[in-house]
């Protein structure tokens, strides 16, 4: 999973590598459910300017 940040500042989580588009990132298949918005106050370290943020999922049990 890879995280990016469109030129307009909205972040979105991605299922695979996304490429980079003229204002925003693209999923490779481009189709719903490849990615998922986030809230844009999450990761300010990703910027239009850097390349997607690798990451990964991990299930915390409850306490």
């Amino acid at each position: 999973m890879y995280i990016a940040r469109d030129k307009n500042n909205d972040l979105y989580l991605f299922n695979e590598a996304p490429h980079r588009g003229k204002e925003c990132w693209w999923a490779p298949s481009g189709l719903d459910g490849t990615y998922l918005r986030l809230d844009k106050s999450l990761y300010p370290e990703v910027t239009w300017d850097s390349e997607p943020l690798r990451a990964e999922l991990v299930t915390v049990p409850p306490p």
